[in-house]
């Protein structure tokens, strides 16, 4: 137990301190500081008695009485106001550290803060897939330019990135810039020419401006199946023969067909079919003609299919000889001589053993036999003017009464 006066320890038992004197008071022991803060307060308490006691004391007349009370009340103020002034001293160190250290904290905390929000920041810049989300969320709230600037930023990013590269295209189409979103998908088709989804946005942007020879030349770019089967909307079909190249013996007609609602084109000649008509039926091919028909197709787009070029050649075969009943002998009594002739064609006669020709007797009906020793030559002539090879047969015909086994 310590003294409530001076604080010295007071033995056990004891009920005056052996050091002050003072009667013993039955306190809680406290720590330094506990202590250390009791004593401020008596002494604070004891300086206030003092004080209080100095402004009650008398002042003689005097001179010297007056100056020494004058010295007395001029040093009694001065004393409480050292100490006032030292308690206040102490009180304002004591907020000034406070306050310092406050300032110090708070100043701490925001260098903390913006330490903190600076490593964010460089790592969602430094960041590829903050970008393309914070793009496509600007992308969704119709932001296009803050979208791009994230885009952009990605690319720089990862250069290579097929994904950036097309939303960017997306983004570029939904501002109007139309040029800027075709440039940049040529360049992905040229790197990527099996990415379909490259190769459909630029087919969409061509097909917007019709620019469909663009079209053409893009589906030159790729062999990929999956790809070329974006163009098959856009290329008419190849135009088919109805008959087989080659050459014929008789004339006929050449019929081509194409896709629903094409259009087809021609030339006989071999020159470009797309400088030549428009077809419109079936293509005479006529005795001895040799016709290159070369033909394409052009649908709704302006579009050009690939040609199709086939020969064809007429060579009729001249008709063969014709069929004469008889073919000859001798003859005594009148004899009728019959040809056949084949359909379309005309047979022609002489008996003076000349070659027949178109101006000679026409055959339209049997022959009768001339008397005496006779040839009869023959040929067949069909509608294209071609002749047969002559046929001759050797007639003798000698009446009854000029035979010879006959009666007298």
């Amino acid at each position: 137990m310590k003294c409530a006066n001076c604080g010295a320890e007071i033995k056990v038992g004891c009920i005056y301190c052996s050091v002050c004197g003072k009667e013993a008071q039955i306190v809680s022991d406290y720590n330094l500081l506990e202590d250390d803060f009791l004593r401020d307060m008596l002494k604070e308490r004891e300086e206030k008695i003092r004080g209080e006691a100095a402004r009650k004391a008398p002042v003689k007349e005097t001179k010297e009485e007056g100056h020494s009370a004058k010295t007395r009340t001029q040093e009694a103020p001065n004393g409480r106001r050292g100490q006032e002034e030292s308690r206040n001293g102490k009180q304002k160190r004591r907020v000034k550290k406070r306050i310092i250290f406050a300032v110090s904290s708070i100043v701490l905390l925001v260098v903390l803060i913006v330490a903190i929000v600076l490593m964010v920041r460089h790592s969602r810049e430094n960041s590829y897939d903050y970008q393309m989300e914070q793009a496509k969320i600007c992308l969704e709230d119709k932001n296009y330019r803050a979208a791009e600037e994230y885009v952009v930023r990605a690319l720089e990013l990862e250069g290579d990135s097929l994904e950036a590269k097309l939303l960017l295209a997306d983004i570029y189409v939904l501002r109007g810039e139309e040029g800027k979103a075709v440039t940049l998908l040529e360049e992905v088709c040229r790197e990527h020419t099996d990415n379909q989804e490259a190769y459909q946005k630029l087919i969409d942007l061509y097909a917007d401006k019709k620019d469909y020879e663009s079209i053409r030349k893009l589906s030159e770019k790729s062999e990929d199946e999956d790809v070329q089967e974006l163009f098959i909307k856009y290329f008419p079909q190849i135009p088919q023969f109805d008959s087989e190249e080659g050459v014929y013996t008789e004339e006929f007609s050449v019929g081509i067909s194409a896709g629903e609602g094409d259009s087809i084109y021609y030339t006989l000649d071999g020159a470009d079919p797309r400088q030549g008509k428009e077809y419109q039926g079936p293509i005479p091919i006529g005795p001895g003609e040799n016709v290159r028909i070369r033909a394409i197709a052009r649908n709704e787009y302006e579009l050009y299919s690939d040609e199709v070029e086939g020969e064809f050649q007429v060579e009729l075969q001249k008709p063969e000889k014709p069929r004469v009943s008889p073919c000859g002998g001798s003859f005594y009594e009148a004899q009728d001589i019959t040809v056949t002739v084949p359909e379309g064609c005309k047979a022609y006669y002489t008996w003076d053993g000349t070659t027949p020709n178109t101006s000679s007797s026409q055959y339209t009906k049997p022959l009768t036999i001339p008397e005496g020793n006779n040839i009869l030559s023959l040929i067949v002539v069909n509608e294209h003017g071609m002749s047969s090879d002559v046929q001759k047969c050797n007639y003798i015909y000698m009446p009854t009464t000029q035979n010879p086994m006959g009666p007298e």
